[in-house]
């Protein structure tokens, strides 16, 4: 071996790794939760609790009528009447 040509170049492509094969498809990139890439924060895990049958009717309920939107004219239906102010009505359809 010439020295000027660097008798170490064997040895060095020897201990070379062959270079590992990468589908372009699946590229391990770093997760960024955060700007400053930091893991999130903790979550609030009680909507995943399963909840008796009657809580989650009660709820689903309580939420169905908020956002149920029930014109004037059809609301006034939704309370009843005492029986004297009942009785005038019907005197007064009546005629």
């Amino acid at each position: 071996m010439d020295p000027k040509k660097g008798g170490k170049a064997p040895v060095a492509a020897a201990k070379k790794k062959p270079k590992k094969v990468v589908n372009p498809l699946f590229e391990n990139r770093l997760k960024q939760f955060e700007i400053d890439g930091a893991l999130p924060p903790k979550k609030d895990l009680t909507q995943f609790v399963k909840w008796p049958k009657a809580i989650q009717i009660q709820r689903k309920k309580r939420i169905l009528k908020q956002r149920l939107k029930v014109p004037p004219t059809l609301n006034q239906f939704t309370k009843t009447l005492d029986k004297n102010l009942a009785t005038s009505m019907f005197k007064m359809l009546l005629i």
